[in-house]
């Protein structure tokens, strides 16, 4: 295939949805696509596409199938192999995926994350409060104070992260450094390769010396004195839920909040909902989850065998890009996608998003991450109804994974 049919995907570009997402959906249901650094795949464009890949468990994680990879076409330097390579939750299949997944799991069950309420609710408080000190009309960066804090203090609560000292901010530190699509392959082995270990490491052997017990670290050490998990394991599944215990719900809160102050007539009538005895925030928590997925790509899925999607198909040892952010704007799929529009959801008339991804793989922390962005909206427009967006442009986040801006900028009280 001539190199200007394929659909380029840049680490920051200027128009995810209107540029990048527009030109996948038109190359038809499965398209092919040049990541940076000139490696070639294939991309699911539409809903159905991409529940199949997602679901289909003829489409592994384990990297072995890609067939790009086991002939040595994949640059040794190419920044996201450190990443894609890895051993560990995101890339195991079958029996070893769910060894890996059972202590997350366990940790983050229905019910610890129901006792977690009051520590969400209390840190809302509490971060609200502290941008009360902002004088009238000056700008605040939401993002900042308030929707990166939140969801930092609970998965440090989960893994039983000290509140004294700098380790909380190191860690968010790392886990940023860590999802750059832009960085070098010798910073991204430097991050996740020696720091991101090494820090975690420190914090087992300081819990251990402790005496620790009942958080997510220590059920993970527990499982690795029991034989369940290698000590490698161990600190695989400590970053994923660093990662994505934190970072896709600041997106999460950030996108609910522009869709809400760029489109008033919702926020007025989730207001009215709310004044009516009725709670809108699940539905405006569902509506951000499609209509801008705090995960940008899943990255991915290999084709074990050739399978026919919609028409297509895709061959044996191809890898698969599933772009959630494209695929959730699908007309098809979500009539007015540009539009947010939780009313789709409260009438039961909208397809469901992929956000958290589906079948095997399905992120387990996607209860946790309703519960705070819930509370955290309904309580941000209680606390500042008057809040309003700067009017100015904020760069996006440079990674593939993730999707998110650098900033929140707004006005708490114009």
């Amino acid at each position: 295939m001539d190199a200007t049919a394929y659909v380029r995907i840049e680490p920051a570009p200027d128009d995810l949805h209107g540029g990048e997402g527009a030109a996948l959906r038109a190359a038809g249901p499965v398209a092919t696509v040049a990541l940076p650094g000139g490696v070639v795949a294939k991309a699911v464009t539409t809903r159905e596409a991409g529940l199949r890949v997602l679901s289909d468990p003829r489409f592994a994680k384990d990297i072995q199938h890609w067939e790009a990879y086991r002939h040595g076409r994949i640059p040794a330097d190419w920044p996201l192999l450190f990443i894609v390579e890895g051993k560990g939750l995101l890339t195991a299949d079958g029996d070893t995926h769910r060894r890996l997944r059972r202590p997350v799991q366990r940790a983050i069950s229905p019910r610890r994350v129901e006792a977690l309420r009051p520590r969400v609710e209390d840190v809302t408080r509490r971060l609200l409060s502290g941008l009360a000190t902002a004088p009238a009309g000056q700008e605040t960066d939401l993002l900042r104070h308030f929707a990166l804090p939140l969801p930092l203090d609970v998965i440090c609560l989960l893994l039983g992260v000290p509140d004294e000292g700098a380790l909380r901010d190191e860690l968010h530190e790392l886990s940023t450094a860590a999802m750059n699509s832009e960085a070098s392959v010798e910073e991204i082995t430097g991050t996740v390769g020696r720091r991101f270990p090494a820090t975690l490491m420190s914090l087992i052997e300081r819990k251990r010396a402790r005496g620790d017990r009942d958080d997510l670290t220590m059920d993970l050490v527990g499982a690795l004195d029991a034989g369940e998990l290698t000590e490698a394991e161990v600190i695989g599944n400590l970053v994923i839920t660093v990662i994505g215990g934190h970072e896709t719900t600041v997106n999460l809160i950030c996108h609910a909040v522009r869709g809400l102050l760029t489109h008033p007539e919702t926020l007025a009538a989730a207001r009215a909902r709310q004044e009516a005895g009725d709670d809108p925030w699940p539905d405006v928590v569902e509506e951000a989850l499609r209509w801008d997925s705090p995960a940008r790509h899943v990255m991915f899925r290999y084709a074990t065998e050739d399978v026919e999607v919609e028409g297509e198909v895709i061959r044996a040892g191809e890898a698969v890009l599933v772009p959630l952010t494209a695929i959730q704007r699908c007309p098809h799929a979500f009539p007015e996608p540009d539009r947010f529009d939780p009313g789709r959801y409260a009438s039961g008339r909208a397809a469901g998003h992929l956000a958290f991804g589906a079948g095997a793989h399905r992120c387990p922390g996607a209860p946790l991450a309703r519960l705070e962005a819930e509370i955290a909206l309904r309580r941000l427009f209680e606390t500042y109804p008057r809040l309003a967006l700067v009017d100015r442009p904020v760069p996006r986040v440079p990674a593939l994974g993730i999707n998110g801006f650098k900033e929140l900028p707004v006005v708490l009280r114009p």
